[in-house]
């Protein structure tokens, strides 16, 4: 399996070489190099995409994976910054400040969520079991 990831990742070189300017096959030979825990040849190729969302969403699922927790929460910040109404931005920051214990600014997102979606049920019952209430 590692090496047909290996021959992946040698073919979207290829394509990059060729075509430096599309970002996508950077993202996926980041994607690919997580696979095989080339987490720092992932997040070079992840910052050469850093315009997009999706982008900030993987590099800071690769910096939360490593342990660099104020680097993902940096990124999972600057993924909610590119577009404020969009939901799984901040889901995906909630739970990421849930898997580290910042329980305060877990019950933010909460309520930032329930401002753009205020009948989203899995929120407000996370919300319900977080404050007590």
């Amino acid at each position: 399996m590692i090496n047909n990831i290996k021959e992946r990742i040698k073919e979207y070189s290829e394509m990059i070489e060729k075509y430096p300017e599309i970002k996508e096959f950077h993202i996926e030979r980041a994607k690919l190099y997580c696979e095989i825990n080339e987490y720092e040849k992932a997040v070079e190729d992840f910052k050469k995409t850093l315009e997009g969302y999706y982008a900030c969403q993987n590099i800071a699922r690769v910096c939360e994976e490593t342990g660099f927790n104020k680097e993902a929460e940096k990124f999972y910040t600057k993924a909610i910054n590119k577009d404020k109404n969009n939901i799984n931005s901040y889901i995906n920051r909630l739970y990421f400040y849930m898997r580290i214990r910042e329980m305060e600014k877990a019950i933010s997102d909460c309520k930032a969520i329930l401002k753009l979606s205020p009948k989203e049920e899995t929120i407000l019952n996370l919300k319900r079991i977080l404050t007590g209430k």
